[in-house]
Parts: structure tokens; sequence; C-alpha cells
């Protein structure tokens, strides 16, 4: 997990609450939904959610495209925040990737002379 939390920081600094790519090619980026230090963090999946929305004060509703729904001890503000975090995180290392794997392939070696 340190590892992938480290990835995290070098593709757009995040430092505190990382998502981690577990598995970016297949879009499976998690989100923490308080310090993963926390004995009551639970890891989301990012492209699992339908909706958020706010319950009361300090607490949310995740409502997941199963139509499952679970209540987080964290407010809304801090779980959007999460959740455009990951969805940054998500588009900067996707590019990355994917300038990567072109330029991988558009490589030509020179023909000797």
């Amino acid at each position: 997990m340190r590892g992938r939390q480290e990835g995290t920081k070098g593709v757009c600094g995040i430092t505190h609450k990382s998502p981690i790519a577990i598995d970016p090619h297949s879009g499976m980026f998690f989100f923490p939904t308080t310090s993963p230090n926390n004995p009551t963090c639970a890891w989301i999946a990012h492209s699992h959610i339908a909706r958020i929305h706010p319950l009361d004060k300090g607490r949310t509703v995740i409502e997941f495209k199963t139509g499952q729904e679970i209540i987080v001890a964290v407010s809304h503000g801090s779980m959007m925040n999460q959740i455009q975090r990951t969805a940054q995180f998500r588009y900067k290392l996707t590019e990355r990737l994917h300038y990567k794997r072109n330029s991988d392939h558009e490589q030509v070696a020179e023909p000797f002379i």
C-alpha cells in the first residue's frame, strides 16, 4: 500500500488520505474515507459510486451502482473532496500510462548507414 501511496504522490502530489490504483488498466481506483491508520477507515471503489448525499452533520450516504447504500461517518464535503481527488488522480495516471504506451510503440530504430 505504501508503494501505491507514493505513486499517487508522484503523479499528482496527494500526500494525505491518498487514493490508490489497484489496477489502472481495468479502472480499479480506491480512496479511503479517513486516514488509513484509523481503524474505522473504509476503502471505497471510485467507479462503483452512483451518488452521495449528506445525511446529517458529519455523515454521508454513499449509494453504489448496485443500489446498495452505506452510511459513513464523514462529512459530505470531505467525501466530495475524496471523490474529486480520486478522479483527478485517475485522469492524470491514465494520461501518463496512455502517453507511455503510445511512445513505446512509436519508437523507431535508426537504420545503419
